[in-house]
Parts: structure tokens; C-alpha cells; sequence
């Protein structure tokens, strides 16, 4: 009751009314002088939580602009890298040259270590298995076709989409909160040209270097297993590699190289121009562009592969 009563003499005196309250006991005057002192007003709102038909429905909508939106970008960056092509001079050889290095060299003692441990672990488990069936020796070109047309691939590429993908996202994103690419575009320069296509460019160009120096250090790892595990001379191991392992196997991993940095570097970048608002959102927006760029990579990988094994190659 008391907190009531302080309730709309709050209201009255906000609304410059005078409150006088008389024929009140000592008693409910101390109560009343207590409730004052300690009032808090605490408004109960109802619950606008939307069911789930509207939320289903706002997801889909939500998920529809945003693919438009990619669609547009990409279509706009599919027309500046024909450009680019066409016109070699407006190219940013040395944007590209440092994005490689940045990209690709870089990395490549995380991918040895990890190219090699896998191939390893991978070949060991096949020659456990096919030792229970009298012929250990064929995990080294069952391993190798394995690592040259999925494996290696798909590990450096999904490496570099943690890396690439949340640097790219990062960098323009902390470009677009502090309104550089805004200022690029008010003094005449497309950030696509200058910020977008290095970066495509760049992975493209660098991931099947990657891929070939994953296949190498494969090849590393099911060695040190051939010499140790099977007894098998490291003449012997490239001899059974060069007669049971066709250049297919090789070259189809080859060709998935730049498939992959092509979608690693326009989600990373497409990420980057969506961050709004306070930093809190480049954090948001990179772990967006990582978690999208693998499984685009899945997707990608899985058609690839398919399409391969149904044509025969």
C-alpha cells in the first residue's frame, strides 16, 4: 500500500503539484518516511517475446538479404577482377605481393607441422588396419591418393580460413568503423580495387603453392611411417609412389587450391564491410567470416569431389 501511495505522489509532484498528507498516526508516518527513503520503482513490462512463427519467419527474411547482399558483392567484384585482367597497370602488384607473404609464407610452419602429424597418424592407422589382412604396404599409395585429392587441400585450406579469412574481416572492418573506406570512396578511390582484389588476388595466387608444399610434407609424414613402422626403404617408399599414384590424384587438389582461396578471401572481405556500429561487432563479424568460410569449404569440396569420382577423374 505504502509503495502505492509514494507511487503517485511521485507522479503528482513530477507534474509540479503539491502533496499534503494530513490526519496521518506517528507510526504509519515512520512507515511511510521509510518506504520513501528505500523506494525503488520498479516497472513490470510485459512480455514482448515473439513466437516462433515471426522468428522463423524474420530468420528467413533476414538470411534472403543478406544472400542478396552477397550476391551483389560478388557480382561487383567478379566485374573489377574481369577489369583488373584487362587492364594489368590498374593491378596493385605490391598490395599482392604483401598479402601473399602475409597469407601464405607465414603459415607455412603451422601447416608442415600439422600436414606432417596428420599423414603420419593417418598412415599408421590404414597399415594397422591392412596388416590384419596381410598387405600393410598398400597404405602408402592408399594414403597418398587420400592426401593428394582431399586431405591436404582441405586441412591448409580450412588452416588459412582461420587465419585469412578473420584478419581480412578484422582489417576492414576496423577500416569501416573508423570510416576510412568512406573517405577512400569521397576522394575518388573504390575500396575494391584498392582493398578487395589484392586480397582475392593474393590467395588465389599463394593457396596452390600452399597445397603443393601440404602434399610434400604429407608425403614427409608417410615416409618417417614407411621407414619405421613398415621397414621400407625411403627408395622403395617414392618407387611405390611414383607406380601406383597417378598425377591426377595430384592435380585435383592442385585445382581446388585456388577454388578455395577465391571463397576464403570474399567471405573474409564481404564479412569486413558488413561490421556496424562499436568494435564489439568486428568481433561478431570474424567469427561469422571463419564459421562460413569452412563450411563453404565443406560444400565446395564435397561437389568437387563428387563431380571427380562420377566423371573418372
Amino acid at each position: 500500500m505504502c509503495k502505492t501511495i509514494i507511487k503517485y505522489i511521485n507522479i503528482l509532484e513530477q507534474q509540479s503539484c503539491k502533496v499534503v498528507i494530513k490526519n496521518i498516526s506517528v507510526k504509519h508516518k515512520k512507515m511511510l518516511d521509510f518506504y520513501t527513503k528505500n523506494y525503488v520503482n520498479i516497472e513490470f513490462k510485459k512480455d514482448n517475446r515473439n513466437n516462433i512463427f515471426y522468428s522463423t519467419t524474420k530468420y528467413f527474411v533476414d538470411f534472403f538479404k543478406n544472400f542478396l547482399s552477397f550476391l551483389y558483392f560478388f557480382g561487383r567484384l567478379s566485374f573489377y577482377m574481369f577489369y583488373s585482367i584487362l587492364h594489368p597497370s590498374k593491378i596493385r602488384f605490391r598490395s599482392i605481393l604483401f598479402h601473399i607473404e602475409v597469407a601464405g609464407f607465414k603459415i607455412l610452419p603451422i601447416i608442415a607441422i600439422t600436414m606432417v602429424l596428420i599423414s603420419f597418424v593417418t598412415a599408421y592407422q590404414g597399415a594397422l588396419q591392412l596388416e590384419s589382412f596381410g598387405v600393410p604396404l598398400i597404405v602408402v599409395e592408399m594414403t597418398t591418393m587420400s592426401m593428394f585429392r582431399e586431405f591436404a587441400p582441405f586441412i591448409a585450406a580450412v588452416i588459412i580460413a582461420g587465419r585469412s579469412a578473420s584478419s581480412y574481416t578484422a582489417q576492414l572492418g576496423a577500416m569501416k568503423i573508423t570510416d576510412e573506406i568512406d573517405a577512400m570512396r569521397t576522394m575518388g578511390f573504390s575500396p575494391d580495387m584498392y582493398l578487395i582484389i589484392p586480397r582475392v588476388f593474393a590467395l588465389i595466387i599463394v593457396m596452390p603453392l600452399i597445397v603443393f608444399f601440404a602434399d610434400m610434407l604429407c608425403l614427409v609424414g608417410e615416409m618417417l611411417l614407411a621407414k619405421f613402422y613398415l621397414d621400407m626403404s625411403f627408395s622403395e617408399f617414392f618407387t611405390r609412389v611414383y607406380n601406383y599414384v597417378e598425377v591426377r590424384h595430384f592435380l585435383l587438389g592442385l585445382f581446388k587450391a585456388p577454388l578455395f582461396g577465391f571463397v576464403i578471401a570474399i567471405i573474409g572481405c564481404f564479412r569486413g564491410l558488413q561490421v556496424r556500429g562499436s568494435t564489439d561487432s568486428i568481433g561478431l563479424y570474424t567469427t561469422k567470416s571463419v564459421v562460413d568460410s569452412i563450411l563453404w569449404l565443406i560444400i565446395l569440396n564435397s561437389i568437387i569431389s563428387y563431380l571427380s569420382i562420377t566423371i573418372g577423374f
